[in-house]
């Protein structure tokens, strides 16, 4: 069995990654500063000020998830414990909170994404100020603003690395990591019948293992691979005719057209006419072709539903054979994958095929 680990959402990492450096080096001028007044301030509050910088709270929930993360991180503290315990649990309870908040945007982190950054980035904050006094024994044992800015960034920066295992996720099938790294990188309808289809995916995988192991059920799993990763490339290449069309305005494009064909009208003289109206007509092709485009997005899409349908099928099928006896299962777990493989086999012909049997004219507005 093939584990994949899947890393989510890295521009979230990398971006909290560096907000995390800037409050730990905020908290580094603070302590040089206190330091000229003879006051030590703990590491563990580089830690927090990193928790504060890289958290991205929700819409409406900002004010008090941050209050929350400035004042919970502080309770190890207050027990009778040596160091560096109060600023593992500090570090654990920052990280929750901050895997809590989510990615950005309008979704809170799920559980185990939580449990997975508190206990990773716990574990890595007596590294990190483990590593803050080796930097000050080595390089910096006058101490000073360099000493403090590169001593509790380190701190950040672990406790930062620690958060990366609320973005991982472990997969032990290669269609589920898949499916999963497109629902978390796409957008709209295509996004929703991506959802769609890993978790019926998941639910027909979860039924089908639960047959007699056999050359059936393998062939009725590799069947369920199929239709899913069908499903997974229509969403894939309905996004890339999704970016392609977003990065040129259609309006534009015809608005050229048009003011190109009113200055040839516009001309008297025959050449300065003709480059106008072959400009015009370059741009009219154009226009074709992002026509093209749209629809072939359209057709994409209604495959897509297409496709999520048969899974559908597919789940009630499984279903069904689900309430019979296990060795009955077996026998029908090949007759099941070849109906699955002939209800695979009646969805449209690519748009390619189509388009390429009828030419469009070129189009040039007037």
């Amino acid at each position: 069995m093939a584990f994949s680990l899947q890393l989510l959402h890295r521009e979230d990492f990398e971006g909290r990654t560096l907000r995390a450096l800037a409050g730990g080096a905020a908290v580094g001028v603070l302590a040089a500063l206190a330091q000229r007044f003879h006051i030590s301030v703990d590491p563990g509050f580089a830690v927090v000020a990193a928790g504060l910088a890289a958290a991205r709270p929700p819409t409406g929930y900002s004010a008090m998830l941050r209050l929350a993360l400035a004042v919970l991180p502080a309770l190890p503290y207050f027990f009778d414990a040596t160091a560096p315990v109060p600023q593992a649990f500090s570090g654990a309870i920052a990280a929750a909170l901050v895997a809590f908040m989510g990615p950005g945007g309008e979704r809170f982190g799920k559980s185990s994404e939580v449990a997975a950054g508190a206990v990773a980035a716990g574990a890595l904050v007596p590294l990190g100020m483990y590593v803050q006094q080796v930097l000050d024994a080595r390089f910096f044992p006058n101490g000073g603003l360099l000493g403090a800015l590169v001593g509790f960034s380190a701190v950040a920066l672990f406790w930062s690395v620690g958060t990366l295992a609320s973005h991982l996720t472990l997969h032990v099938d290669p269609v589920e990591s898949r499916g999963a790294t497109l629902e978390s990188t796409l957008s709209g309808e295509a996004q929703d019948k991506v959802g769609r289809a890993l978790k019926l995916y998941r639910q027909c995988r979860a039924v089908a293992l639960k047959m007699a192991p056999g050359a059936g059920r393998n062939e009725l799993v590799e069947v369920l691979r199929k239709m899913a990763r069908e499903a997974f490339n229509l969403a894939e290449a309905h996004a890339g005719l999704d970016a392609q069309l977003a990065s040129v305005a259609h309006g534009d494009v015809d608005a050229q057209v048009k003011e190109l064909r009113a200055r040839a009208a516009a001309t008297e003289d025959a050449v300065a006419r003709r480059q106008l109206e072959l400009a015009a007509s370059s741009l009219g092709e154009e226009l074709n072709r992002l026509d093209t485009l749209s629809r072939k997005r359209e057709r994409l899409l209604a495959q897509l539903h297409a496709q999520v349908a048969l899974l559908e099928r597919a789940r009630v099928s499984l279903v069904g054979v689900a309430g019979t006896e296990a060795s009955a299962k077996g026998a029908q777990a090949a007759e099941l994958a070849r109906r699955l493989a002939s209800l695979g086999e009646e969805t449209p012909p690519a748009p390619e095929a189509e388009q390429a049997s009828q030419p469009t004219p070129t189009r040039v507005s007037s």
